[in-house]
């Protein structure tokens, strides 16, 4: 047996490990401000268990050993899960963004109505 392939059963030890790990940072996205500095670490330490997790899919879709369809469906769904989490962080990220700049705007413009006085 060649020991570079994964065991369909190692492959869903790290997906539950994964999906812990995943579920961890979306948390603390949603919970950190907007302006910490951590968020960027976050985001990117987000970007490679995504990464991590895909791979991990895929070898589980490959293995033609593996036929347990409820469990490809399950992880299916928390794929879906996990989408919407991070797409609402992502909203609120860029909706504070909006905001941040249009009070920027707002106060170049008292700042430009004050100097013409």
């Amino acid at each position: 047996m060649n020991t570079a392939i994964i065991s369909a059963r190692e492959i869903i030890e790290q997906l539950v490990t994964v999906d812990g790990a995943m579920t961890e940072l979306l948390n603390n996205l949603e919970k950190i401000q907007f302006e910490d500095d951590e968020t960027d670490d976050l985001v990117l330490n987000l970007q490679e268990v995504i990464s991590a997790r895909q791979i991990l899919i895929g070898q589980l879709v490959a293995d033609s050993q593996f036929e347990d369809r409820s469990y490809l469906q399950m992880q299916a769904d928390k794929t879906t899960e996990f989408e919407h989490r991070a797409k609402k962080v992502l909203a609120d990220r860029e909706a504070l963004l909006r905001g941040m700049r249009k009070g920027k705007r707002q106060t170049n413009l008292y700042k430009t109505i004050d100097s013409n006085r």
